[in-house]
């Protein structure tokens, strides 16, 4: 019998802990509107400022684009602030 195999859902709704010191960081950075590069796994960098985030989903601000672009979460590998 073969092994069961069950990827992740990048769907799938995880606790979001406000109290987690990432979390409390990247909320800092929201309020100061820093720009940041976040790198994302299997994508290029993408630049812009983070505006809100939730347990499944991170709403970065391009530079010049009139909507967000949304990130899963799970994606991300990497943000750096520029301020």
């Amino acid at each position: 019998m073969r092994g069961r195999y069950c990827p992740l859902n990048p769907m799938e709704i995880s606790p979001f802990d406000a109290s987690l010191p990432g979390v409390q960081v990247l909320q800092i950075w929201i309020r100061q509107k820093l720009p940041l590069r976040v790198v994302v796994v299997g994508q290029e960098s993408i630049e812009g400022r983070l505006i809100w985030q939730d347990p499944v989903f991170q709403a970065i601000e391009l530079v010049g684009a009139s909507r967000p672009e949304l990130i899963i979460r799970r994606q991300i590998s990497v943000f750096r602030s520029f301020g």
